[in-house]
């Protein structure tokens, strides 16, 4: 441990650098080189590329100082992602950054790029950088933060490359697992596109197109459809369509579950943990409004529209906000699990378009949950459907629970490697073995 030192940020750094823009601001349609920003680091540590200002190369090329290098660290120094890093990776030839973020760059032969990244990164220096905020209503960073952030380190900076080098592989297998999900997930949406309009024959497999095969189509309100589906209002495949109670209650530390669309929105089930919890007087109250139970299918109707979610028999009792609607199927013509993927798919999506059209629509009400209409196959078609949308899911959900370990992976390795409680020869030995 004689081997390893506390050196203040702005010990092991040059002199902070950040930029500027042209008076009359920027855009992402101007042509000339790359000006990056505080909306270009991401809450996870990595440089998001999707909508990059740009300035002229002639008022670039006036600038003194805010010239990116590969491997530089960028920090946000205002706005609400305050603090954030994110290590820059060369993308383009020629990129400045603007007034918002710091260049943090390593002092030669004090510290390895990487290292300081990761370091950074790191919840010990996010939460010594968290106290040098200042502001409320605009919280900001100023030059002397770094003197203010202590980070440990090995002397040997040729150590601090390998503990980068672990860190980074294991950054190279989390993107792969992402880029993975997000694959599976275009796939599992252009399944469902063809489920939802092609269906399952008899002997299990997807209908031949209507352009294979007409014969096997008619047309319905929602286009066309195989024969023996029908377009069905949701007001005649549920027994009941209400939302929560349409008050705020008094909130407790313990008792019932209270859901909100937060709850829906958490994870891929409902997550009763998430919300707030409120009296049992009030639930038996709020239960005469709507009594969630399992079968019934749940539907965020404010902020996030759309998000539907299956009642189980797992989950606990409780009530719902007027956020969220509660369908309650007739079983004898609609599976539940059929009804939440209606709302994945593009019937909804046109439905909502056409409702929504000129007025902005931030609330799904309650009159257009009745009047939207699903195509419908009868129950044994609608299970082979979901079958198959169940065993994609399950692929994905593997890959989402080895993500999961692996940023664990990476928030342990993060704890060992960055404060020597695991060496790096150590570590080498226990992945060998």
């Amino acid at each position: 441990m004689s081997d390893w030192i506390e050196r203040s940020l702005a010990q092991l750094i040059s002199p902070l650098e950040t930029g500027k823009r042209p008076a009359g601001g920027v855009s992402a349609d101007t042509e000339g080189v790359p000006s990056i920003g505080g909306e270009n680091i991401d809450a996870a540590g990595k440089m998001s590329y999707s909508n990059v200002n740009r300035i002229s190369p002639a008022y670039a090329h006036l600038m003194k100082k805010g010239k990116l290098k590969s491997g530089d660290t960028l920090i946000n120094k205002d706005g609400a992602q305050t603090g954030k890093v994110a290590q820059y990776d060369g993308q383009f030839a020629d990129a400045w950054i603007n007034e918002h973020v710091f260049i943090v760059r390593p002092d030669p032969g004090k510290i390895d790029a990487g290292y300081l990244f990761y370091s950074m990164l790191d919840g010990r220096a996010q939460n010594q950088i968290a106290r040098r905020i200042t502001g409320s209503a605009q919280p900001g960073l100023n030059s002397d933060f770094a003197k203010a952030v202590t980070l440990r380190l090995p002397r040997d900076i040729k150590l601090q490359a390998k503990i980068a080098d672990i860190l980074r592989l294991l950054d190279v297998q989390i993107e792969a697992t992402e880029a993975l999900i997000t694959k599976q997930e275009r796939v599992r949406a252009g399944l469902m596109q063809d489920l939802f309009t092609r269906g399952i024959d008899e002997h299990g497999q997807l209908r031949p197109s209507r352009d294979e095969a007409p014969q096997l189509y008619n047309r319905t309100d929602l286009g066309w459809l195989p024969l023996g589906w029908e377009a069905a209002r949701l007001v005649n495949l549920t027994s009941r369509i209400v939302d929560g109670v349409h008050h705020t209650p008094t909130y407790v530390p313990h008792g019932v579950p209270f859901v909100t669309v937060k709850s829906l929105t958490a994870g891929r089930g409902i997550d009763t943990r998430q919300g707030n919890f409120i009296t049992l007087s009030d639930h038996h109250v709020f239960q005469m409004r709507a009594d969630p139970r399992a079968g019934d299918v749940l539907v965020s109707k404010d902020g996030t529209l759309g998000v539907a979610r299956y009642v189980d028999e797992t989950v606990e009792e409780f009530s719902i906000f007027v956020s969220v609607a509660m369908l309650r199927p007739i079983t004898s013509l609609l599976n539940p699990a059929f009804l939440c993927e209606f709302f994945r798919t593009r019937f909804y999506e046109a439905q909502m378009g056409y409702l929504s059209a000129g007025s902005g629509l931030k609330h799904i009400h309650l009159e257009h949950f009745r009047k939207f209409v699903l195509p419908r196959p009868d129950l044994s078609e609608q299970a082979k459907i979901l079958s198959i949308l169940d065993a994609a899911d399950q692929s994905i959900v593997r890959l989402e629970d080895m993500l999961r370990k692996l940023r664990l992976q990476k928030a342990g390795l993060l704890q060992d490697l960055l404060t020597g409680e695991v060496s790096v020869p150590s570590l080498l030995e226990s992945a060998a073995a």
